[in-house]
This record gives C-alpha cells, structure tokens and sequence, in this order.
C-alpha cells in the first residue's frame, strides 16, 4: 500500500509540474506580445496620460509590464519571454521526478546567468543609443557601466564586461573552449590531410575513366566485328544460293526446250507448251526484311509442266519493289543464261493540280554522303597569341582612370575579351545612374581612343553594367569552326543556323523554327549579305531536301544567284519583282493547304503531321489525301500522303520588293508572318533601308526575332530593335541579335563565308540531285485562280460613277487637276483623286510632268451639234 501511495504521490507532482510549464508558457507569450505592441502614450508606470483607447496588445496589465521591464532591462527586455521558456523547461519538464538534485552544478549555472545576464546589459548600455526614452540597458546596465566608467577607460570597461560574458556563458552553457580549439584543429588537420591526396585522387579517377573509355571503345569494336562476321555470313549463304540455282539449271538444262518462251506482261503470265509457273515468294521476302542493305533479292522459281516434272529454277535479280505493280516486260530464257529485263513506266502528272502530284522524292547517291563535308570550307589560319591577364589589369585600371575624369566613380569587377571586343563590367557607386554613363559613349571613346564604345545597361541575372571596346587586332569567326562545333551537331532541328561567336569567342546557333520568322537589317557593307549566305550554308549542312525546300527571292540578282541549281529549291532564284510578289501569294496558298491538311488529320503542326504519316505507313495502312475530289486526277482513288517539307522563304531586299508591289506585299509577308509557323512556312527577311516604310509596324509586330548590324543612326536601331545600340556596332559581321521573348539583345560577331565556299557547298549539292521546279509559283500573274479570298485583281476596280462626267468636263475645260474635279463636283479629295488616277489609267490624260505636277489632256474636245 506504501509503494501505491508513492507512486499516486509522484503522479501528482509531475501534473503540477506541467502545468508550471503551461503557465510559464503563457506569461512568455503575454510579455512577448507586450513587449512588441510596447507604445510610448499607453498610460504605465512611468508614463500617467489618459488615452482613449490603449494601444498596447496585453492591454493596461501589458502596457504596465512592458514599461517595467525596459526601464529595468533595455534591450535585453526581449530576452526575458525566452529566459522564462528555458528556465520553465530545465526545472519543470521531469519525465521521472527524481528529488536528486546537483546543487554545484546549479549554483555554477546561476553564477553564469548572473554574468552573463549583468555583463550583456552594461554592454549593450555603453554601445547603443537609448531605446525611446529608456536605457539600451536598462536601468541595471546603466547603473553598472557608469559605476565601472569612474574607474576605468571605456576601452578597458569593454574588455571586462567581455571576459565577464565569456566566462558567464561558459559556466551557464557547461561550454569548453579548449574542446572547441581541438575540435577546429583536429579538422584543419584532416583539411590538410585531403589537400595532400587530392592530387592523386584526381589522378585515380581520370586514370579509371580513360580505362573506362579504352574499355567502352573495346566493347564497340567487338560489336563492330560481330556485325561485319553476321553480314560476311549472310552474303557467304546467299552465294551458296546463288551456286545451288546455277547447279541445278545445269543439271536440269537439257530438258528444256531450246524453243520455249515465256511472255510476262501487265495483265498475266502467259507460258508457252503448257508449262504454268509456280512462284515462291517466301525466301526472297524473308531475305528483303532480314537484311535491309542487301542490293539483290533472289525470287526462286519452279517450272512444272503436265508430268509433273521439275524445270531449271529461275532467279531474277533486282526487281524494282517501289513500284506499285511489279510489271516485267519481257523475259527471255536461252540455252546460256536466264537475263531479266524490267522497266519502270514514268506517268507524266503534269496535267494535275500540285496538291494532287505524288511527291518526288530526293534519292541522294548511295556513294555520296547524306550531307556536304567540312573539309569544303576554309579553316582559320593560327591564332593570334591571346591577351595576357597583365594587358587586361592594365585595360581595367585605364577603364576605372578614365571613369574618373567624368566623375563616374565604379570598378570593374570582371573582363571578358573576346576575338572581336572586350567587355568591362562595371560595378557603380551608391547613387550612381546608368544614364550618365550612357550619354557619356562618344565622350568615352575619344578618352579611350577607340572606336567606339557601346554602354550595356543591363546584364540578365547580374547588378552590373558593361562597357564594350574594339580590340586593336580583330579576329574572323571562320564558319567552318562555327559549324564543327558540339552544339550545331547535336542539333536535331533541320532549321539550325549558325550566327557566329560571341563576345567571348563561343558558337552561337539558333534554330529558325523556334523564331518563327527573322528580321535582318543593316547599312551597306555592315555584313549583311554574308549574314544572310552564312545563314543558308548552315541550312544546307543541316537537311536535304526531302526535310527542307527554299524560295529564294534576290532583288539585286547577284547575292542569291549562287545558289541557283540546288535540289533544294522550289523554283528558279527570282529576281523580277513581280515574280516575287506571286511566289510569295504561293505560299500563303500553300499555308492553307497545309492548314486544311493538319485540320484533316487531326495534328497541330507539321512535325506532328510527319509522325502521323510516317506512322501510318509503318502501320501498314498509309493515310490517303482528304482533300482530293473525283476529278482533279485520272486515278481512281485519292493518293497516299507524303512527307511534307519545311519552306524557307529567304528575301534579301525586300525594300526593293515593297516600293515595286506595294502595299499588297506588305500584306502577304504579314499573312504568312502571323500564322504559317504551325505549317512549316519560315521567313528571312533582310534589308538595308531600316526605315518605318519599309520595316512598318505590322511587319515589326509578327516578327519579334531580329538581327540589326551596323546602322548610322540611333534612329534606325530603334526602328530595328526598339532600342539604340546597333550604332556603335563595329561593322564587318558585327551584329546585335534579340531573340523571341528577350528584351535584351547578345552582340554576336557574324562568320564569314567566302565566295569561293559557297560555291563548294553549291557544286556538291548539285552532284546530288536536280531541282524539282514547281512551275505555279512564278505563274501566279496570269492565272486569276491564284488570287487569295477576298483578294481582288488590278484589273477589276470599279469605275467611279461620275468617271463620263469629269471626262465631259476636262475634254470641255482642257484643263485638269484634283483640286478642280474636288470643286466642280463637291467631292472629298481622296474620290477626287483616285478618279484622276483612273482618267490616267485610261488614257484620257497624261502622267504629271514638270516641276508643277500638270497633266495634259490627251483626249479630243467633244463634237458640239
């Protein structure tokens, strides 16, 4: 019974303990939400106002206790919710009550905090400025540091409240200062220790890693030799086949019948003295699908006449299996040999409509490689020795001097040299606006005696700002070192382009079809025709042409011309203007064409329209053309869908193209700019008059992607990009280029191709194959079915109903002018206008001449009865 009442007896002194923890957690909480809602007008102990309404969260209780205990403690008030918290926990939280107690272990930890507690409050009083009208360190600290100060200096006062803490910390926390020295030195050692082996670690690994590759290249020759011994075994037994036939046909040679002849035409298999073929298909297409490579597939045939009785086997080699009925001609059988003939029939489809043509595919030499060689292309020449980093300390401090002698104080935290420039970045004083440093370009390249200097105000995911100066040797960005690098190669986009380097001599490469569409423009001789042939070379080492096809559109008849002849091309490079205006409403007819095709189908781009064709043929079950109609071929049946290439439109002066066509131009450049990328239709623009009527708004608004090269004015640049900058560009492929969706721009130093290689690209291209002209392209200008919904002909504008009137009434006044016809017949200017244009258009009056516009007027008075 003694042992229960223990037990009951220690229960209800660990109840009471919690609750001493409830409690003290609660007056923790109390004090802290006092002390943050402290206001100096609640009335307190120190402070008798009548308020109307308290402001303090514990209300006047708070507001009391608040007061206290920053008068009494300062600052180191906000530590007395935590004390009470710690201490509550160290007494009260007793899982087993135990009466055991450590009474020096207790008194050494009160000492502490009395220490510790004392020599904080008079060092935060002699340290910080007093909180509202309190003490820092309250009352107790005050009084403490200024009792010490009559003694002491202020320095000597710290270092003794400092020992005075250190020591009251260690006695509280139970710390050991010499443990932690032990501690930092038994880790420096082990520190030291690792630095020692790291090299030879590092040497381990890349010593294990080049034994992984020897064993990777082993593992892949090994699969190499395997492959070559299959394929070595497939022709050995295909040759044994091959004997087997001509054995037998020996064998089996006298009796045939010298005479007999066999006649396979279109419609059957006729067999002269009554001999019938029996043919097994089984092997041969088992050897067409085991083995893809092979050239020759073997059909063996057997002869039985009416007794049953075996003739010589037959083996025709090198059937066309693309076509869609296997038709031999002719077939002849002599004592000698058994000599196959087939031929291929070519359909002329020229008479159909161009959706309705079977596509003809580009078959590229098997002897060729798929894409043109590297080796076509010149290799830079040796390196210049690069900038040591004393010649670019030496740069930083005239950069930071100069600065200087403007009252731009900054530092430069990080040079990048570059083939072409060098960038500074600079770090600005407090205070310091980009601005000044902005209008300050042409002042800082005359200080900096160079070129020019371009000011970069911002720099993504970086506080600092940039200045871009000339190097005094520059280097050429080669394409061939552009185009043989990592990031081109794994490239799988067939629209990949390279651009050249950047500021610090990297490849850049972009993909067309993520663009959609690229604006180019430049002053003459800024780099922009190398541009644009830099362009179209990295398409051609990037797709053929079954992936990609060009409208090439070249206005000066002489940049362009070079690639006449490509199997790329859709049609001749067109130089007239009018022609242009026609291949361009070509492709916006083809866009929706593509379009109804997609909508067919059911996919969302042409990407997805490939996948679902290609699909659809390994599959078995090859998708037929929804848009064909009795009628528009002589087959029976709608044709099977092919792939469908990308259409790349490149324009090198399209101002050109605008001031010849006009409005109309501007038209169908925005039609096929808004919503041709989901059909594979891509524009590159380029010009060199980067004015508003040219590059207007609608155009700048459907192509976000451009490239600006060296213009003359800032003007132009923000014609360009919206923004200035390609002023101070350097010329010769110097280019800022802004992607979609970046407001900023990334210089680019532009790679350069030669004539000469382009030519080499050009004449492997046209080893390959010949272009398959599309005829309707050009065509579009006597062809009234070429005009677009809503679009209406020149010739079929309306005659304006008061047209006989004013022609009554010039041929009567033999004087004609806008302003005259506005007044004669109350009619605003621009109906005035245009019936004047129509008056000239019908021969009634002549064209302006002279230097006041007048017009004669060609036509004879009227005959008065």
């Amino acid at each position: 019974m003694s042992n229960n009442k223990i037990l009951n007896h220690l229960s209800g002194v660990q109840k009471l303990f919690e609750v001493g923890i409830i409690v003290s957690a609660f007056v923790a909480i109390f004090i802290t939400l006092s002390l943050f809602s402290f206001s100096p007008v609640d009335p307190s102990w120190s402070q008798q106002q009548w308020v109307a309404e308290i402001q303090n969260s514990g209300g006047r209780v708070g507001a009391w206790v608040a007061d206290i205990l920053f008068f009494g403690f300062g600052f180191l008030a906000y530590l007395i919710p935590v004390i009470i918290v710690s201490l509550a926990w160290a007494i009260l939280w007793k899982p087993t009550f135990s009466f055991d107690i450590d009474f020096l272990n207790l008194s050494l930890r009160i000492v502490g905090f009395i220490f510790t507690f004392l020599s904080l409050s008079a060092l935060v009083s002699i340290n910080a400025s007093d909180y509202h009208y309190y003490p820092s360190g309250g009352l107790v600290g005050d009084i403490l540091a200024q009792s010490m100060l009559g003694f002491f200096s202020l320095l000597a006062v710290n270092l003794i409240l400092l020992t005075f803490l250190i020591s009251g910390t260690t006695l509280l926390f139970g710390f050991s200062w010499i443990r932690l020295i032990d501690g930092l030195g038994e880790y420096a050692i082990k520190f030291v220790s690792w630095l020692r082996v790291l090299p030879n670690t590092i040497k381990e690994m890349k010593e294990n890693r080049s034994e992984n590759d020897q064993q990777r290249l082993l593992e892949k020759e090994h699969i190499k030799q395997e492959k070559l011994e299959r394929k070595q075994q497939k022709q050995a037994l295909k040759e044994e086949k091959k004997l087997a036939a001509l054995t037998n046909k020996e064998k089996n040679k006298t009796k045939v019948d010298e005479k007999e002849s066999i006649q396979v035409n279109n419609e059957a298999v006729k067999v002269v003295n009554n001999t019938e073929p029996t043919i097994d298909f089984s092997e041969s297409l088992d050897n067409k699908n085991s083995d893809n490579q092979d050239d020759d597939i073997f059909i063996d045939s057997v002869f039985v006449d009416k007794d049953d009785k075996e003739l010589p086997t037959l083996n025709i080699d090198n059937i066309d299996w693309q076509t869609e009925e296997h038709v031999v001609e002719e077939l002849k059988i002599d004592n000698a040999d058994l000599t196959p003939k087939t031929t291929n029939a070519k359909v002329d489809f020229s008479h159909l409509p161009e959706h309705a043509r079977p596509v003809e595919r580009f078959v590229a030499d098997s002897n060729i490689a798929p894409l043109p060689s590297i080796e076509l292309l010149d290799r830079p020449d040796k390196q210049a020795n690069p900038i040591s980093q004393e010649e670019l300390d030496i740069a930083a401090r005239l950069v930071e001097t100069k600065l200087l002698e403007f009252r731009i104080k900054a530092e430069v935290v990080n040079v990048l040299p570059g083939p072409v420039i060098t960038r500074f970045e600079l770090d600005l004083a407090p205070g310091m606006k980009v601005s000044t440093v902005s209008s300050l370009e042409k002042d800082l390249a005359r200080a900096l005696s160079a070129m020019s200097v371009r000011v970069v105000d911002q720099i993504p995911g970086k506080s600092v700002i940039a200045l871009e100066l000339p190097n005094r040797h520059r280097e050429i960005v080669y394409i061939s070192e552009v185009l043989d690098c990592k990031k081109f190669h794994e490239n799988k986009s067939p629209l990949t382009m390279v651009l050249g380097a950047d500021i610090s001599g990297l490849p850049v490469v972009v993909d067309l079809a993520k663009m959609p569409h690229l604006l180019v423009a430049g002053t003459t001789g800024s780099g922009k025709s190398v541009g644009v042939n830099c362009m179209i070379v990295s398409l051609l080492y990037k797709s053929s042409p079954d992936d990609l096809r060009m409208i090439l559109i070249d206005p000066k008849m002489l940049e362009l011309s070079v690639y006449e002849g490509i199997p790329h091309l859709l049609t001749e490079v067109v130089t007239d203007m009018k022609d242009a205006a026609n291949a361009l409403r070509w492709c916006v007819g083809e866009m929706e064409r593509r379009y109804k095709l997609l909508a067919e189908i059911g996919v969302r781009n042409l990407a997805g329209y490939n996948t679902a064709i290609k699909k659809a043929k390994a599959a078995g079950e090859p998708l037929l053309d929804p848009l064909w109609k009795p009628g528009d071929s002589m087959a029976e049946s709608a044709p099977e869908l092919e792939k469908l290439p990308t259409i790349v439109v490149v324009v090198d002066e399209f101002a050109d193209m605008m001031m010849i066509v006009g409005k109309k131009c501007e038209e169908l450049i925005t039609r096929i700019a808004q919503k041709a990328r989901a059909a594979g239709i891509h524009l590159i623009l380029a010009t060199q008059r980067p004015s508003v009527d040219v590059i207007t708004g609608l155009i700048k608004a459907n192509i976000p992607t451009r490239i600006a090269f060296q213009v003359s004015s800032k003007i132009d640049s923000r014609t360009i990009l919206g923004q200035q900058g390609a002023e101070t560009l350097l010329g010769h492929g110097d280019m800022l280029y802004m992607p979609p969706g970046v407001g900023v721009p990334t210089r680019v130093h532009g790679a350069f191709v030669d004539d000469h290689e382009v030519h080499k690209v050009v004449a492997d291209w046209k080893k390959r194959g010949q272009p398959n002209y599309i005829q309707e392209i050009l065509a579009g200008d006597a062809d009234l079915d070429m005009l677009l919904p809503g679009e209406q002909s020149d010739n079929e504008e309306e005659i304006d109903p008061l047209f006989d009137e004013v022609v009554a009434f010039i041929t009567e006044t033999r004087k004609v002018s806008i302003s005259s016809v506005q007044r004669r017949f109350r009619i605003g200017y621009n109906r005035s206008a245009r019936l004047v244009d129509q008056l000239q258009a019908q021969g009634v009056i002549s064209a302006p001449s002279g230097a006041n516009s007048n017009r004669d007027v060609l036509a004879p008075p009227p005959i008065k009865d």
